[in-house]
């Protein structure tokens, strides 16, 4: 689908976002290529106004309304509530507990990665979790904060539970700007603070592709170890992060609903422990993704 195509859908009423996946009929999945384009919630057709109307073919497409909810970067406010074992101080840390910038709630220590050049074991998550949601010139985070783990709406606090340093991030674009990724990574104050296996799932073997259909499951501070299937690939899609601020991600990946708040930054998997995405966003009915691939290009970094 052409990008002048995909603007003129996410202008209609409820239209947050476009991606590629498969009809979905009274609840089932078919085998039915289609556009999928994403609401809050659906409107009776006889609300609407002609020109309101999703297309019935796009591009010699069939298209399908999807309702997602109001989908929200996952640390943004107040997380949910969480499972008492991923909120506890855990030395060492390992991927899956909550994990915080000093100055936000908590989310989800995602996986233990390795910067590219010198080997050097870091901390992945999401810039809304250890960059407070920076933008690169707000000075919401600077290089070398410190990173609390458990975060701070679970009892972390500076003077006891500093585990790292914010070392790297990728900027949040302000809208109408695009982004492909919410991510960042923190340096571990001394070695063997942190160990690799994710809580519930163990070591990351390698990366794929998702594709719609995967079978999928994270390890996250609020919900633990969850399943839930891709729905949707190449999203457009508009974010909430708080205080009126949305933001525009591009080539993302749809799941079904696998998480709630405070799960921002957790590691996604296939079924053989190969990573699948960083969990960044998601509401009462979806849950989504960065493709892992740009998350560590962009970070330099590797399992």
């Amino acid at each position: 689908m052409n990008r002048k195509s995909k603007e003129e859908l996410m202008t209609l009423p409820q239209v947050i976002g476009v991606g590629q996946g498969f009809k979905e009929t009274g609840g089932v999945t078919t085998t039915k290529k289609a556009i999928l384009v994403l609401v809050k919630r659906k409107i009776p057709l006889e609300q609407l106004q002609k020109d309101q109307i999703v297309p019935h073919k796009l591009n010699g497409k069939i298209t399908d309304v999807i309702e997602v909810g109001d989908m929200q970067a996952y640390s943004a406010g107040n997380p949910a509530i969480a499972l008492e074992s991923y909120t506890e101080r855990m030395k060492p840390s390992a991927p899956g507990v909550s994990i915080g910038h000093y100055l936000i709630t908590a989310g989800t220590f995602g996986a233990v990665v390795y910067d590219r050049k010198n080997g050097q074991p870091l901390i992945l998550s999401n810039n809304h979790v250890l960059a407070n949601s920076s933008n690169g010139r707000d000075r919401r985070a600077k290089i070398g904060d410190l990173i609390l783990q458990p975060g701070a709406s679970d009892g972390g606090r500076i003077s006891n539970d500093a585990i790292a340093r914010l070392i790297k991030y990728v900027a949040l674009n302000e809208y109408p700007r695009r982004n492909n990724v919410d991510c960042a990574l923190a340096q571990p104050l001394n070695n063997g603070i942190i160990v690799p296996e994710i809580i519930g799932i163990g070591r990351v073997q390698g990366t794929i592709v998702g594709r719609v259909g995967m079978n999928i499951k994270k390890s996250g501070r609020t919900t633990g170890l969850t399943t839930g299937k891709i729905r949707a690939v190449k999203v457009a899609l508009n974010v909430g992060y708080g205080s009126g601020r949305t933001l525009r991600f591009d080539n993302q990946i749809l799941a079904t609903d696998m998480s709630a708040g405070g799960d921002s930054g957790s590691l996604v998997l296939d079924e053989n422990n190969r990573a699948v995405g960083l969990l960044f966003a998601g509401s009462d009915q979806a849950t989504l993704l960065n493709p892992i691939q740009k998350v560590l290009s962009l970070l330099n970094v590797v399992f």
